[in-house]
C-alpha cells in the first residue's frame, strides 16, 4: 500500500482528498513547474481510487491554475507567481459539519480557492452533532486563528460571545445561515427569494394548494426564510396560508447519509396527502430525493389495497409536482422536478473567504456585511 491512499473514514469526498494531496505535493516541490504529473493510471494505483476520482481531482487543480492538460502528453505543473515558500499572511479556521456532503465539499473548494489566492492558511475544524459551536470558535481564537468562518448548527447559540467578537471587530463570518440575534458578518443565499420564486412558478402552473416539506433543521434561518418567501408568494396570489401545509414531521430524521434508508417516512407522507395538495416544495436536495422514493413506495402500497379502501380513493392520483432547492441539478434517475433553485456552494465559499480577508485588511473600518447570493431558478417544462 502506498502512502497516498485516501482515508475511507475521512468525511471529505475521495476526489477532494486526492486534490488536497496533489496540491500539497505541488507546493512541497515534489512536482516543479514544467514537470508532468504521474499518469492517470499511476495515480489510480497510488491512491487506490477510480479514474473518475482522479479526473475530478485534476479538474480542481486546473481550476486553480496549478496544472494544464496537453493533448497526448498529460498534465503539467504551471509556474506560480507567488513564492511557494512564502509564509501565509493569516490563518483562518473554518468550522463546519463533518458529514460527507457534496454541498459542504463545494463550499470548501470555493473557500480554499480564495485562501490560495490570498496566501491565507485555511484550517478545517469539524463540528460533530452536539458540539458546542462557541467553544470551538473560542478555542480556535485562543490558538491564534486570525479569523473564523462558521457554518452554524447550534439550536441555542452563545449570543453574548458572538456579539462580543463583533463589537471588538474580530473577523467572524457566518455562512449559509445566520442567527437573527447575533451581530456579525454573514454570507447567505437569497433563501426568501428562492422560496418566493418556486412558489410563484407552481402557482403559474395552476397549483393552488402547495405544501412545504422540511428536513431536520427546521429552525435554521435558511429554512425559515424559504418558508417566508413561500408565504409572500401565496399572499400576492390571493391564496390562503395554511399551516397544515407546512409539514415538519415527515423528514425530521433525514440526513445525507440516511437518504433512501428511511423505511417508514412514506407512511408519514401518506398521512399528509389527505390535505389535498397538488405540489410540494422540498426544502433541500435530500428531502426531494427521499420524497421521490416515498412517492414510489406509496404507489406500490396503494396497488395492494382493496378497491373500496378509503385511502386508495383519496390518494389514487399521485401526480404531485415537486420543486426543490439544491446545490446541483438532479438526474432523471434521481427524480423529476417541476422547478429547481440552484445554490452554488463554491460561490458561497468564495464570498465568505473573501469577506474574511477584507475584514482582516480593514478591521472595524469595514461596515457590517450581509451578503445575499441569488439562486438560479430553473422551470422545467
Amino acid at each position: 500500500m502506498t502512502k497516498y491512499r485516501v482515508d475511507p473514514n475521512d468525511p471529505l469526498p475521495r476526489y477532494y482528498q486526492v486534490y488536497l494531496s496533489l496540491l500539497s505535493r505541488i507546493h512541497a516541490g515534489e512536482f516543479k513547474p514544467g514537470d508532468a504529473l504521474p499518469s492517470e493510471r499511476q495515480l489510480v494505483k497510488d491512491y487506490g481510487v477510480s479514474r473518475i476520482t482522479i479526473i475530478k481531482a485534476k479538474d480542481l487543480l486546473r481550476r486553480d491554475n496549478l496544472i494544464e492538460h496537453r493533448a497526448g502528453r498529460g498534465s503539467f505543473v504551471l509556474s506560480q507567481n507567488e513564492n511557494t515558500e512564502e509564509v501565509p499572511s493569516h490563518r483562518v479556521v473554518f468550522c463546519l459539519p463533518t458529514f460527507a456532503d457534496s454541498y459542504i465539499a463545494q463550499i470548501l473548494i470555493g473557500a480554499a480557492r480564495i485562501a490560495l489566492r490570498e496566501n491565507v492558511q485555511l484550517e478545517i475544524i469539524g463540528l460533530e452533532k452536539g458540539d458546542l459551536e462557541a467553544a470551538r470558535v473560542r478555542n480556535a481564537i485562543q490558538n491564534g486563528a486570525d479569523g473564523v468562518l462558521l457554518l452554524p448548527r447550534a439550536r441555542y447559540p452563545d449570543i453574548a460571545f458572538f456579539n462580543e467578537l463583533h463589537n471588538r471587530g474580530y473577523p467572524l463570518v457566518l455562512l449559509d445561515r445566520y442567527y437573527p440575534d447575533v451581530e456579525t458578518d454573514r454570507v447567505t443565499f437569497d433563501d426568501e427569494g428562492a422560496g418566493y420564486a418556486l412558489t410563484k412558478l407552481l402557482i403559474e402552473k395552476g397549483h393552488r394548494r402547495i405544501a412545504v416539506f422540511t428536513g431536520h433543521e427546521v429552525e435554521a434561518s435558511s429554512v425559515c426564510d424559504r418558508i417566508r418567501g413561500y408565504q409572500r408568494a401565496l399572499e400576492e396570489a390571493g391564496l390562503p396560508y395554511d399551516e397544515d401545509l407546512i409539514c415538519l414531521d415527515v423528514y425530521d430524521e433525514l440526513s445525507p447519509a440516511s437518504v433512501y434508508n428511511l423505511p417508514s417516512t412514506y407512511l408519514r407522507l401518506l398521512e399528509h396527502l389527505h390535505n389535498g395538495f397538488t405540489a410540494i416544495i422540498a426544502i433541500n436536495r435530500y428531502v426531494a430525493l427521499q420524497m421521490s422514493m416515498d412517492l414510489m413506495r406509496i404507489r406500490s402500497y396503494l396497488t395492494q389495497l382493496p378497491p373500496d379502501d378509503p385511502a386508495k380513493k383519496t390518494t389514487d392520483d399521485l401526480g404531485i409536482a415537486i420543486a426543490a432547492i439544491s446545490n446541483q441539478p438532479f438526474t432523471h434517475e434521481e427524480t423529476s422536478l417541476a422547478a429547481l433553485a440552484i445554490q452554488p456552494g463554491e460561490v458561497l465559499g468564495e464570498e465568505a473567504m473573501g469577506l474574511v480577508v477584507r475584514r482582516l485588511q480593514q478591521g472595524v473600518s469595514l461596515p457590517p456585511q450581509h451578503i445575499s447570493i441569488p439562486m438560479e431558478i430553473i422551470a422545467v417544462q
